[in-house]
């Protein structure tokens, strides 16, 4: 594995956790600012898809507005839910997740795209890429494009953002975006396209690359393939894919994922009230958990007598601790969480290790290490403290925390398999500040284009 250094760059960003989008809600994003591409269109280039992850724009979406309860980003967790988890056009929360990619792109259009941003502005201004609608790819009245490419609809576009559910389950992600891909291709007449992910973008990327659109946890096809159509949505991904961009994801899941589900979060000093019990019915959280090793355990706790190792993916350690919210005897919570934890577990499995459909693609994978980003959790008498990143005076830092990009570890990041296939980039970036580096920017773009 070749690795690169790049210097500093980039702002810093809050700590954000695996479904730091929703803890952030409040804030609005800046509107995108229309300008001229440098360089005209450049029609033959290969696709470019954007995989963003969690941010607060899409929560403010989601959830219907800046103004509603945290509540409102809660899924369905009743026994009909479970039984349709992995089938995107099940309406968990009275909207199925195929159409949410419409409605999230309709209402950010104008808005950045957390993490991504920079190198779209570089590869329409620069490459003469043209940012298009993923469901409608000849759509192309996007900000970031000339007026005359806005208005032109008889060819498609060349750059995508596809905006998901990333509440919903894993495979129900994958199934859009292979279906989304496959319109992307038929539009465009291209045979492949190359993905760029951020943050949790990346770990429904890699599974389509492994499975496609296929749930294979439970076996199942995506049930978005009809005719033809089907056997191309239900294939591995791989074959359809370039070359892969991956962006401070966590591949080996992530500490603040288990925050999320053990407490509302203290944001401003505003307290996200609700949001435990909204965490609890996302699929997200759970398979975000951080994985196990070989024992079935979890490094996840420190105290002053020392480490502690949870049997995190046994639902009798969340009910003895107290950790699950609400009412903890509940039948109807206990199955979820417990359908829950052996799902995140099988999930973990299926992206285990080397797997030759994945590794037949170039791959960059580029993550932070310059950033105190939270590992564990410390054991008081009051319960579980998760340390602030600027709370480096407190005697257990230093064993709470590990050099990443703030959300992300590096060694995460950075955790794939040594591959023909695979060059690993470390950075001092932020995780959502990547692409304020130019030389990142540059060095992207040469892994894609050159």
């Amino acid at each position: 594995m070749v690795a690169f250094r790049i210097g500093w760059a980039g702002r810093i960003v809050l700590l954000v956790v695996a479904v730091a989008g929703l803890l952030a809600a409040c804030g609005q994003e800046p509107g995108r600012i229309a300008s001229e591409p440098r360089k005209p269109p450049a029609p033959d280039r290969v696709p470019i898809v954007f995989l963003p992850g969690i941010g607060r724009e899409v929560a403010r979406v989601l959830r219907g507005g800046a103004l509603v309860p945290f509540s409102a980003l809660a899924l369905r967790t009743d026994a009909e839910a479970i039984a349709h988890l992995g089938d995107p056009r099940f309406p968990a929360d009275g909207t199925p997740a195929v159409d949410v990619p419409a409605r999230l792109d309709r209402a950010l259009r104008e808005t950045d795209v957390r993490g991504l941003q920079g190198l779209i502005d570089h590869l329409v201004r620069e490459e003469g890429y043209v940012r298009g609608d993923p469901d409608q790819p000849r759509n192309k009245d996007y900000p970031e494009n000339a007026p005359a490419e806005r208005r032109d609809t008889t060819r498609a576009a060349s750059l995508f953002v596809l905006y998901y559910d990333w509440r919903r389950d894993l495979a129900e992600s994958a199934c859009v975006l292979a279906e989304r891909i496959a319109r992307i291709r038929a539009a465009s007449g291209a045979p492949r396209v190359h993905l760029v992910a951020h943050s949790f973008g990346g770990m429904v990327a890699r599974y389509y690359l492994r499975y496609g659109g296929r749930d294979a946890v439970r076996d199942g096809d995506c049930s978005l393939g009809a005719g033809a159509l089907a056997a191309t949505v239900n294939a591995p991904g791989a074959p359809v894919v370039g070359r892969l961009v991956l962006l401070g994801v966590p591949h080996r899941g992530s500490a603040l994922a288990f925050r999320a589900l053990l407490q509302d979060v203290s944001l401003f000093g505003l307290l996200a009230l609700g949001l435990r019990e909204a965490v609890f019915t996302m699929p997200l959280a759970w398979q975000l958990l951080p994985q196990a090793e070989s024992d079935g355990r979890v490094p996840l706790l420190v105290g002053s007598n020392g480490d502690e190792r949870v049997s995190l993916y046994a639902l009798r350690t969340w009910v003895e601790r107290g950790w699950l919210p609400g009412d903890g005897q509940d039948p109807e919570r206990l199955r979820f969480a417990e359908t829950m934890l052996a799902r995140a577990v099988a999930f973990q499995k299926s992206l285990a290790g080397r797997h030759p459909a994945e590794e037949a693609v170039p791959r960059l994978v580029v993550g932070g290490e310059c950033r105190p980003t939270p590992t564990r959790a410390i054991v008081t008498d009051a319960g579980v403290q998760f340390l602030a990143r600027g709370q480096t005076d407190h005697p257990l830092f230093a064993r709470a925390t590990d050099a990443g990009d703030g959300v992300v570890t590096a060694a995460n990041a950075l955790g794939l398999p040594d591959s023909p296939t695979l060059t690993s980039l470390a950075t001092c970036a932020g995780h959502n500040a990547y692409f304020d580096d130019s030389s990142l920017v540059a060095r992207v773009v040469e892994f894609l284009l050159r």
